[in-house]
This record gives structure tokens, C-alpha cells and sequence, in this order.
């Protein structure tokens, strides 16, 4: 419960947080006087190496999970190769139908997992798509500071305030627009990487438990094996229906991600239009200052 908290916090930051613009040049600093750019916080120990931050906390889990499905597959694929040799040698009734339950157990489980390795490859590769277009953002603080320095410039720092604020809420409206559109699939990436995390614990466990009980067969009464076996499989029973769920969950994900994909590039081609008018304006403003600074004949 504590770790599921901890994550809905981070999201409510990730979702809130405005952070201040660091200064890079000159112009940066005239920006950063006024006001920030409506950009994601730069603080590298919760950038991801891509440098966006909102992906990140759920990215690790995402990578633990797909490594212990990874694992888990590997073990189950390395055991029911093993049965599959053993199954010849064995010759007590017993014992032969307590490693068939076991081989038919593991096979299903191996099956049911493999398409939760497509479903985070999917989900990993459409991040790839919308982490460039979370990127933008940089080139919008770059853009603002230009435009604010060229009127500053332009009218000797007397409109540079009406700059810094037109630019301003520009790049915060389409920031916090940004924001939106990935915050729901934030929000269920994270519960269904919470919720896969919380099943694969508890698969490894129960499939360890298997796994030693038909190990254990051969030194053992066939009848106490098959006794063994059945008990470590009732343990694991609800495990198909529990990874079918969670692929449910997963594809309802790859939904919202895409979205959240149609969502963003529908902002950004909104922001470029609003600011062309922007540019204008600005333009405006120094051809303005320039008027009222020309001498009257």
C-alpha cells in the first residue's frame, strides 16, 4: 500500500510541478526574471536519459517487470524441457501422472506470460514515438527567449515585460495541455505496472513451489509426490486467469497510449498555429515602440 502511495504522490507532482527555467544565456536570464516557461522540471536525478521526466518512475518498474517475465519464462521453458526428457524414464503411475499435471501446468503458464512481453515491447516502443514530441518543449524555451531578447533589444527593455508575459502564456497554456494528455496513461501505466508486478511475485513464488515438488518426486513415494504436486497446482490455479487479466489491462493501456500519442500531436499543431499569431504580436510591439519613438513632424 505504501509503495502504491508513494507512486500516486510522484504522479500528483509529475502532473503539478512547474519548474523554474535554468539561466543559459543572456536571454535566459531575462526570462527567468519574469516568470518560467512552462517547462518540465530539469532536475537530472528525475529526468530519465531521454530527459522526460513523467515517464520515468513508471519506465523502472516497467523494466523490472519485463526482466522477471524474462526470467520466469526462462525458467519455466528450461523445466518443461527437463520433464519433457524425464517423462520417458519414469515408469510408476503415480509419479508419471503427478509430472503430466505438472508439465501441463508449466506449459500453460509459459504460454500465458509470452504475450505480456508484447504488450510492455508495445507500450516501450510507443513511448519511443512520444518522448520526441515531449522533447519539443526544449525548443519552446529556446524560441521564447529569443523572441523576449529581440524586443528587449528592439525597445531598449521598456516592452520587455509584455514580451516575457505573451511568450509566457503561450508556452504554460500548451505545457500544462502537454501534461494533460499524457496524465491518464501515466496514471494506468503505473496501475498496471503495479498490478503485474504484484502477480509476477507472487507466480514466482508458487511456480518455485512447483517446480521443487516434482523435483522432489524421485525421492520420494509416487503417491506422496502426486500428493505434493497437486498442492503447489492448486496454489497456481487462479495464475491463468490472473495473467489474462492483466493482458486485458495491458491492451486497454496500448489504447490510452495511443491517445495520448493523438493527443499530444493534435497540441503541438494547435501551438505552432497559435504561434505564428504570437510572433505577430510581438512584431506588433516593436514596430509600435518604433512608432511612438519616431519624432512628429
Amino acid at each position: 500500500m505504501m509503495k502504491c502511495t508513494g507512486f500516486l504522490s510522484l504522479l500528483v507532482v509529475l502532473l503539478a510541478w512547474n519548474g523554474r527555467v535554468l539561466a543559459i544565456e543572456t536571454a535566459f536570464d531575462i526570462w527567468n526574471k519574469f516568470g518560467d516557461g512552462g517547462a518540465l522540471p530539469n532536475d537530472p536525478e528525475r529526468l530519465n536519459e531521454k530527459g522526460i521526466l513523467v515517464l520515468n518512475p513508471t519506465n523502472e518498474l516497467q523494466d523490472k517487470n519485463e526482466g522477471t517475465i524474462t526470467q520466469l519464462r526462462n525458467l519455466l521453458d528450461n523445466y518443461v524441457g527437463k520433464l519433457l526428457s524425464d517423462l520417458p524414464n519414469t515408469r510408476k503411475k503415480k509419479r508419471r501422472q503427478a509430472l503430466q499435471e505438472s508439465l501441463h501446468t508449466l506449459t500453460g503458464l509459459s504460454l500465458s506470460i509470452s504475450p505480456l512481453q508484447n504488450t510492455l515491447s508495445n507500450i516501450k516502443n510507443q513511448e519511443e514515438q512520444l518522448v520526441p514530441k515531449l522533447n519539443v518543449q526544449e525548443e519552446w524555451k529556446f524560441w521564447a527567449a529569443a523572441k523576449v531578447s529581440r524586443v528587449q533589444e528592439s525597445t531598449r527593455g521598456l516592452r520587455t515585460a509584455e514580451a516575457v508575459s505573451i511568450t509566457e502564456n503561450l508556452n504554460n497554456r500548451y505545457g500544462l495541455r502537454l501534461r494533460s494528455c499524457v496524465g491518464l496513461f501515466i496514471w494506468n501505466q503505473i496501475r498496471f505496472n503495479l498490478d503485474l508486478e504484484s502477480t509476477l511475485n507472487g507466480l514466482q513464488i508458487s511456480t518455485g513451489q512447483l517446480i521443487d515438488a516434482s523435483e522432489g518426486c524421485s525421492s520420494v513415494k509416487p503417491k506422496t509426490c502426486r500428493r505434493d504436486v497437486r498442492r503447489a497446482i492448486d496454489g497456481i490455479q487462479n495464475a491463468p486467469q490472473n495473467l489474462l487479466n492483466l493482458r486485458n489491462e495491458g491492451n486497454q493501456l496500448e489504447d490510452i497510449q495511443r491517445q495520448s500519442n493523438q493527443c499530444v500531436e493534435k497540441t503541438l499543431r494547435e501551438y505552432a498555429e497559435e504561434r505564428v499569431e504570437v510572433e505577430r504580436q510581438l512584431e506588433d510591439i516593436i514596430a509600435d515602440y518604433r512608432e511612438s519613438e519616431t519624432p512628429r513632424k
